[in-house]
């Protein structure tokens, strides 16, 4: 669970995307992560993408190797080890520099295994985890949208202190960056507002696109479409990003103040932009596996949530009309999320200048100045769109007292 790594660290985790970045993007991202810390580790596998993966999964490590490449960063084998007896290594990737055991079920196993894995494969072993495997179904089943439970992290730390080797892992990761350090500074605009929403329902946001945005001049504030009953005070730029709708489908609906101040943003020329869930929320309902709830009605679809939704997939978009987030012809990547799946359908009293869909594909859509789609977008990766999102604001062409 990505969101676990901010309770456990006190750090939010960071996206390194060799697909969405170049590696001068990633460079810059790991090097402000790692800023102020004692050790930064970057997870993924070497293996190739698994692409049957159930949506729960949509958080699984991605790619190692051409980030490890990019970075120049050491490689550690994640091991499993059961026991002693009968003990097989897997082959293990070349470059791998060292070796942590997984799933030790005995502690007296520990010593020979090691000695073992210096023998043949001689490679240092900085540490193990023990089975635990109340901890490991206790993570199974923690629910995605609250945290887990401290005692979870206590047992995890002092399983893997009791065989950790500090002295390899100092040596494995004591190394200067080999590339400068850039500074992200504000590029001289006027200070605009951001309100971004935050609560049980929305939340997941990349955490380099929030700063890309402060680096950009921004003032960042939360906001609970939950709880709150108006928007912040004078804010140019409303986010709703992913989360679960779905699970608050009701005590959404029912919160009119703040449905009202979203429709009062848009109606006034101002910008909203929204992701994933935050996107389904936008529509005029939400669709649901057993009943049907009322959504904000900005956005001009009905959004269904999918029973077995596919895994969220690399995607390249095209902007088929201009916008604020770009001229017509634009191009985005990013990842589709396939939880939702959004169904048409205009108001009998809308204007069809007013709003319509944004891409070919129809996972893009607009009312004069709500966006929303199912892309998840890293700012950090696309320069004209943050452009957009930090420009001048404009009013809505689309309104009547905007137009000349």
């Amino acid at each position: 669970m990505t969101e676990a790594v901010g309770q456990a660290t006190g750090f939010p985790g960071r996206h390194l995307d060799s697909w969405l970045m170049t590696e001068e993007l990633c460079r810059a991202v790991f090097a402000k992560g790692a800023r102020g810390v004692d050790l930064a580790v970057v997870e993924g596998t070497l293996e190739e993408p698994i692409a049957t993966l159930q949506c729960g999964h949509h958080d699984r490590p991605g790619g190692l190797q051409p980030i490890a490449d990019a970075l120049d960063l050491p490689i550690v084998a994640v091991v499993p080890c059961r026991g002693w007896a009968g003990v097989h290594l897997p082959q293990l990737p070349e470059g791998t520099d060292a070796v942590l055991l997984d799933g030790l079920e005995s502690p007296e196993d520990f010593e020979p295994v090691r000695r073992m894995i210096g023998m043949t494969k001689k490679l240092p072993v900085i540490g193990a985890v023990e089975s635990l495997p109340a901890v490991r179904e206790a993570l199974r089943q923690a629910p995605r949208d609250q945290f887990l439970p401290e005692e979870l992290f206590q047992q995890l730390g002092a399983s893997f202190l009791r065989f950790a080797d500090p002295c390899a892992i100092r040596s494995l990761s004591r190394r200067e960056f080999p590339w400068p350090v850039p500074d992200c500074a504000p590029c001289g605009q006027r200070k605009f507002r951001v309100a971004y929403a935050r609560d049980e329902a929305f939340g997941t946001y990349f955490p380099d696109t929030l700063e890309t945005l402060e680096g950009l001049g921004a003032e960042l504030v939360e906001f609970s479409p939950l709880r709150d009953e108006a928007l912040p005070d004078a804010v140019d730029l409303v986010m709703i990003g992913c989360g679960f709708p779905d699970l608050h489908a009701e005590a959404l609906a029912e919160n009119y103040s703040l449905i009202s101040a979203l429709r009062g943003h848009v109606c006034r020329g101002q910008r909203i932009y929204s992701e994933g869930g935050g996107t389904a929320y936008l529509g005029r309902s939400m669709i649901l596996p057993d009943r049907q709830v009322f959504g904000a009605g900005i956005l001009p679809f009905d959004a269904e949530l999918l029973p077995i939704p596919p895994a969220p997939v690399q995607a390249t978009r095209r902007l088929t009309r201009d916008s604020w987030l770009g001229p017509k012809g634009t191009t985005v990547r990013g990842y589709r999320a396939n939880r939702w799946r959004l169904i048409p359908g205009a108001g009998p009293l809308d204007c069809p200048s007013c709003h319509g869909e944004l891409t070919a594909e129809g996972d893009f859509f607009f009312h004069h100045h709500a966006v929303g789609g199912l892309m998840h977008l890293h700012l950090g990766a696309l320069p004209e769109v943050v452009a957009a999102f930090a420009g001048p604001h404009r009013p809505s062409l689309t309104l009547p007292s905007a137009r000349r």
